[in-house]
């Protein structure tokens, strides 16, 4: 009897330790993602790049498979960082080869980006949702925006268990356009999770989201393209009336049911593409300051994007980046993913902005060029939102910034959020302006900027010279000019505050009876002419990010008497997404 027990035992943990065998050569370890070298990258240029890539599976039967591509940090500092750039509905390449990643295309030839956000930061850019890029699925594409975060969620499970010493880097969501709806719910997700960890996961190290010229809050944004078009000078006496007549059919549309996507609001961009179109010629969407032809109007834009494709359809680049499974074609876009979102209705993100900054912080940002997600629309969510408390950024400043001496924009913070006005940028920022996009972050981070290889300074890092004439005083010393100095500047002082006084009033007043009454539609406050600001690029005229307060739609949907709780009812019960007429949107 004992001898047929122990045989059975020993039998057992044979079978035991087979399957764990098994399990253990099924689940991948890091050097099983190794990119050892890129096909058409110099062996010295490989050198200098460290990255793993390849699928991970997201659910037992290995249906659904999401591609990403690790690059870790050239330079790691004491408080390790990991980025994780997300794409829109196209793939992440856009972000590895054309803006943020290790390597640019330079005369058609690829090189180092000196301006690669690995730097100081591990980057893992991610082919998301299924369907996109090198991702594969099995499985019907993906409808909700629940079910694409429960997908990032499950991914961000077998990335740490694949690279578990990454668990304990400060983990930081980035990306544009339609990232401005997927980055909210994932760091909400992320949020809810670390509220309520499950059994054998472990909590995620979030600390902040960045969002480039981001999708979020469709009322504010698409009631933004007619003052951005006058603006920017891309209004003509036919445009106007018919792009107000469809920004009152898109209101109507909105307050039948606020969608993730809205066609007939989509129609103002058709608009103001189509108004030159009698020319062939049309305005890109991505960046104003470049002329298309009528119908692509920037959707074969930027110039790489043919080189990029061709790239990764090759086999050997496929090989190199393990990515062979799925039979897959690489296309940067993916209609069938736009398409299956959109009767997508869940909440739009900007609902879910203020709970995210009362535990973590935001950095919202925009290339002053693009037209499709434009700054004037991330100014007027800004103005509209509340959190901890407060509407929009109150009486805070801007704060210049400059990169190599140069006006790089405008930064405004407040409460955990940071609002970043870019010059001489677009829809892509890192594109046009990869080092001032890199100490943006590096900002955001928290890192030391000092330790770049190039020179960048906000206002508050400046030091501000000793008026023109006069010495610096030591305060130990008398000053001989003091006795007659003091009274004037006394004078002065107490004519500066009732100055300010009179104006504060003025102003509280003249928005009390603007704000007076209800009414319907758009009600839009005025917009600065100021055209004095540097780096502006063409003969353009921007509002100062100083004015932001001012620049306040208030929208149809609500009368002036209606309380705030039926309004933020009607914000949690609708979508507020986009779906672009353009593929990239």
């Amino acid at each position: 009897m004992r001898a047929s027990q122990l045989t059975w035992m020993a039998v057992a943990a044979i079978a035991q330790l087979s399957s764990l065998t098994i399990a253990q050569a099924q689940q991948k370890v890091a050097d099983d993602y190794l990119v050892t070298s890129l096909p058409d990258l110099s062996a010295e240029e490989s050198a200098q790049i460290k990255q793993y890539a390849g699928h991970i599976a997201l659910d037992p039967e290995q249906e659904s498979n999401l591609f990403f591509w690790l690059v870790t940090s050239r330079r790691p500092q004491k408080a390790q960082k990991l980025v994780s750039d997300l794409a829109e509905r196209s793939s992440s390449a856009d972000g590895y080869f054309l803006e943020t990643g290790p390597l640019r295309w330079v005369d058609k030839k690829l090189t180092i980006n000196k301006g690669g956000w690995h730097e100081f930061a591990d980057v893992v850019f991610l082919d998301q949702p299924v369907g996109t890029g090198l991702s594969y699925t099995k499985q019907p594409y993906l409808e909700t925006m629940r079910e694409i975060t429960t997908h990032f969620l499950a991914f961000l499970k077998e990335f740490y268990a694949i690279f578990p010493d990454r668990a304990q880097y400060d983990l930081y969501l980035a990306g544009e356009s339609f990232a401005g709806t997927y980055i909210p719910y994932f760091g909400q997700g992320i949020l809810e999770h670390n509220e309520n960890v499950p059994a054998g996961h472990i909590p995620y190290n979030l600390q902040g989201l960045a969002i480039g010229n981001g999708w979020i809050d469709p009322l504010h944004q698409y009631t933004s393209y007619i003052p951005f078009v006058e603006q920017y000078g891309l209004a003509t006496p036919t445009l106007m009336p018919l792009m107000n007549a469809q920004q009152e059919d898109c209101l109507d549309a909105i307050r039948r049911q606020d969608l993730i996507s809205q066609n007939v609001c989509e129609q103002l961009v058709s608009l103001i593409l189509q108004s030159k179109s009698e020319s062939t010629q049309c305005v890109n969407q991505y960046d104003i300051r470049l002329v298309d032809q009528y119908p692509e109007c920037g959707l074969n834009w930027p110039y790489e994007l043919p080189l990029m494709k061709a790239y990764l359809n090759r086999p050997d680049v496929k090989e190199a980046l393990h990515a062979t499974a799925g039979d897959t074609h690489w296309d940067e876009c993916s209609r069938r993913v736009s398409i299956a979102l959109q009767q997508d209705d869940s909440p739009p993100a900007i609902a879910l902005l203020p709970g995210i900054l009362e535990k973590t912080r935001v950095m919202l940002f925009s290339g002053q060029q693009d037209l499709i997600c434009n700054h004037i629309g991330t100014e007027y969510l800004i103005s509209n939102m509340t959190w901890q408390g407060s509407q929009g950024f109150q009486d805070t400043q801007s704060i210049g910034w400059k990169v190599e001496d140069k006006p790089a924009g405008e930064w405004k913070q407040a409460r955990n959020l940071t609002y970043v006005l870019i010059y001489n940028s677009s829809h892509m920022v890192p594109y046009d302006v990869p080092l001032v996009a890199l100490d943006m972050m590096n900002r955001f981070m928290g890192l030391d900027t000092k330790l770049q290889a190039f020179t960048s300074s906000l206002e508050s890092d400046i030091n501000i010279p000793a008026p023109s004439g006069g010495e610096k005083v030591d305060i130990n010393q008398p000053n001989p000019n003091n006795t007659s100095s003091n009274g004037s500047a006394a004078l002065l002082f107490v004519v500066m505050v009732i100055g300010v006084a009179i104006f504060v009033i003025v102003r509280r007043n003249r928005r009390q009876k603007k704000l007076g009454g209800g009414h319907d539609g758009v009600q839009w406050f005025p917009l600065s002419n100021n055209n004095n600001n540097q780096g502006m690029g063409r003969d353009r005229r921007h509002a100062p990010v100083d004015e932001l307060d001012e620049l306040v739609v208030e929208g149809g949907i609500r009368d002036s008497d209606d309380d705030d709780e039926e309004y933020e009812d009607f914000l949690s019960s609708g979508d507020h997404g986009r779906s672009s007429s353009s593929q990239r949107g």
